[in-house]
């Protein structure tokens, strides 16, 4: 939105803004225009040539045990989906600690794994928020994308294939947790209507 859409729904009197529900209703209507000016056709993006997956750990592994898979059976899912795609690399989203971190590089051995660990100017400068939003990005470029089911990070990052044009099938994809392999529920595919 420009400074001149701004200007028009304010009517050029900012003191007006927080009393006047027309104002907001004014930008609202600007701002689904210049998001609709980037619609993108169903199923026209392809990706970067990797796979991308959201592996919560911590927290949400000890209170979620039954949803999260362990990090060999994570690994093994990983491997099946890199030799269907004919994918070499892999791009790990995670909060695990580091020895966890290493376990599932040891696993994807003759893999390309990578996860971004950002360099200390970055963390202070984005803070935790803004390097969570770099793996997002990443992720929701990738050619496949797999999560954690229940995550919103997982979520956000399907949310933002599906502005950008990717296939459901390659984008609403979790992790199965342990135990639940033959009954593991994929995300819901929400559909966005331009």
């Amino acid at each position: 939105m420009t400074i001149k859409v701004v200007r028009k729904c304010g009517k050029d009197n900012p003191r007006r803004w927080l009393q006047d529900r027309t104002i907001f209703a004014c930008l609202s209507n600007h701002y689904l225009l210049y998001l609709i000016s980037f619609q993108k056709e169903p199923n026209s993006a392809l990706g970067g040539p990797y796979l991308a997956a959201h592996l919560r750990r911590q927290d949400y592994a000890r209170n979620n045990r039954k949803d999260v898979p362990s990090l060999e059976n994570a690994a093994k899912h990983i491997i099946k989906l890199l030799k269907k795609h004919k994918l070499k690399k892999v791009f790990i989203a995670t909060d695990a600690p580091n020895f966890e971190i290493k376990e599932l590089k040891d696993y994807l051995s003759g893999y390309e794994v990578y996860h971004y660990v950002p360099p200390k100017a970055v963390l202070e400068n984005f803070m935790d928020g803004g390097v969570a939003i770099i793996d997002q990005w990443i992720c929701a470029h990738a050619r496949y994308f797999i999560g954690t089911g229940t995550s919103t990070f997982s979520f956000r990052i399907h949310e933002e294939r599906q502005i950008l044009g990717f296939d459901p099938k390659m984008t609403y994809n979790r992790f199965c947790g342990e135990g639940e392999e033959k009954n593991c529920d994929q995300p819901s595919v929400w559909n966005i209507r331009w």
